[in-house]
């Protein structure tokens, strides 16, 4: 293990060398290297965090965590097209459980094309290896394990007339769990095929009514004593969504879901997508942000769960200098038992809140301060994923 003395040492050393980063920053100009249309940002941010659940499990034993995360982002901009890309690396150091110190990394590139004759395409590509980013207040499962995660998204719209719009997308998705059966219950990860296509009709200067169906394909990774890997499930939606607005954008559709888990009976169920934003003041703004669907479980073997979320943000920035954030989330996770093989074993229901507290300020034009608090409480039939976590973030980023 590494010992509270070793620990401070490499917290001393890092914050000795970022001081003198932060006394050699004199030169007044933009933020980021530019080179004709090409912006290159290089960045590293320093972390103390204390977790009260470092296994994020019913134990609950907590740790004190250091970290250094260098990284950079690239941006350029041509003639109707763009790209952006980004690269980084982590390494966490724990003050008593040095066993658990690894190293973490990601990357993305994002590529975009438009037309004067309405047609646009997206196309997108990311990967990471962590156990970290995994808040469902970020999007993520609330699974705080190590994993490896790859998605490749895209979309294709194309403006039919001033009235209508059609959008066809797609996306991979391959998630694979590092278990270690001495120390975890496993986990489960999948590979998912799906596409879209939505249809836009204009019905005012500022929304547009819209229809969209959805059909994706599972390969599982919990998947034994022969039951079948693949599932399948199809959807179909309409609701509203927002024009050229200044200040408000909205998109929220409703429908139903049919999935067909390992061949098994099919489920049927209430399907939602919800994402709006607003704009209030220039030091205010509110965002909100929800989906339903099926998918295989990642906690119980030969099993399809139905998944229920909501999350929502407001932002402060009392001052140019200082922005402050509040966000809370809630994930609902139902057991849909199809097969013979997990029917005896009793359904079980997962209720997931999360809230937190965040604040940024700029000390200078190279360097800020962040720092946080975030608590997670999971609620469970399954005593092994019945636990509420803690956790304290303060730390310094250097970005040019």
């Amino acid at each position: 293990m590494v010992t509270r003395t070793v620990f401070v040492a490499r917290a001393r050393i890092i914050l000795m060398f970022a001081l003198i980063l932060v006394c050699g920053v004199t030169r007044a100009q933009e933020r980021g290297f530019k080179f004709n249309n090409l912006t290159v940002s290089p960045y590293v941010n320093l972390e103390y965090m204390y977790d009260s659940n470092v296994d994020s499990d019913r134990t609950e034993v907590s740790d004190e965590i250091f970290s250094v995360n260098p990284g950079v982002d690239l941006t350029y901009t041509g003639n109707d097209w763009g790209l952006s890309a980004g690269l980084w690396f982590g390494r966490d150091y724990y003050r008593d459980y040095d066993e658990l110190d690894k190293n973490r990394y990601g990357e993305r590139v994002s590529f975009y094309r438009e037309s004067a004759k309405g047609w646009r395409f997206v196309l997108g590509q990311s990967f990471i290896r962590s156990r970290e980013n995994d808040s469902i207040l970020d999007g993520g499962r609330g699974l705080w394990r190590d994993r490896d995660l790859h998605e490749i998204n895209s979309a294709l719209s194309y403006q039919i007339s001033e009235k209508t719009g059609v959008t066809l997308s797609g996306m991979f998705s391959d998630l694979n769990y590092r278990n270690d059966q001495g120390r975890y219950a496993p986990l489960y990860g999948w590979r998912e095929w799906s596409t879209g296509l939505e249809f836009a009709r204009k019905l005012s200067e500022k929304s547009n009514v819209l229809l969209a169906g959805t059909y994706q394909q599972y390969k599982s990774n919990g998947a034994v004593g022969g039951v079948d890997s693949s599932s399948s499930g199809y959807s179909l939606m309409a609701g509203f969504g927002s024009r050229a607005t200044e200040r408000i954008s909205y998109r929220a559709l409703t429908g139903v879901e049919w999935f067909d888990y390992a061949e098994g009976d099919l489920l049927t169920g209430w399907k939602y997508s919800l994402d709006a934003s607003w704009l209030i003041s220039k030091k205010w703004a509110a965002t909100v942000a929800g989906s339903s669907y099926y998918q295989p479980s990642e906690t119980q073997v030969n099993q399809a769960m139905q998944v229920y979320a909501i999350s929502a943000g407001v932002t402060y920035r009392p001052m140019r200098k200082l922005t402050t954030r509040l966000d809370v989330a809630y994930r609902r996770e139902e057991d849909e038992y199809q097969n013979a093989v997990a029917r005896n074993m009793g359904a079980a229901t997962d209720d997931i809140f999360s809230i937190r507290a965040r604040a940024d300020y700029q000390l200078m034009r190279y360097v800020s301060v962040y720092g946080g608090l975030e608590f997670e409480d999971r609620s469970s039939d399954n005593r092994a994923y019945d636990y509420d976590q803690y956790r304290a973030l303060l730390g310094l980023q250097f970005r040019y």
